[in-house]
């Protein structure tokens, strides 16, 4: 296989994420994206479950450096300022974020929907990634 097409799925450790709403399933590493799959779901707080959405300019950044990695795409997600309303309290949503690609290699990336957030706001800080829990996807 060619290294230039190798693509890697990473279980990553998240530290300093009090959210259980979305939850970071995995990680999938390649030399042309980064791809970040969550699970959400809807909240019995609101009578119709809620809504969701992702702002436009969510970036990851690598711990000690100050490249910011933009989206690229959402993928079963709405991105602001349109929004998935939902239809009951049961309801969820697994989708992703596709970014440009970080580097494959150990690392902690933060992932910034808003840089000054809200309860509300997607953001997930010291989420390691290591080359021990890393796997290479075949075909």
């Amino acid at each position: 296989m060619n290294t230039a097409n190798k693509k890697y799925v990473v279980e990553p450790i998240v530290g300093e994420q009090h959210k259980k709403n979305p939850v970071i399933l995995r990680i999938l590493l390649s030399k042309t994206e980064t791809r970040i799959d969550f699970g959400y779901a809807a909240f019995n707080l609101y009578h119709y479950g809620g809504w969701i959405r992702i702002a436009p300019d969510t970036f990851v950044q690598v711990k000690g450096s100050p490249k910011r990695y933009p989206l690229k795409q959402a993928i079963q997600i709405p991105v602001a300022p349109s929004q998935l309303d939902f239809e009951s309290q049961k309801d969820w949503r697994v989708f992703s974020l596709v970014f440009e690609p970080i580097p494959i290699k150990d690392c902690t990336i933060d992932i910034i929907e808003v840089e000054n957030p809200s309860p509300n706001d997607f953001n997930y800080y010291g989420v390691q990634l290591q080359d021990v829990l890393k796997v290479e996807l075949r075909g």
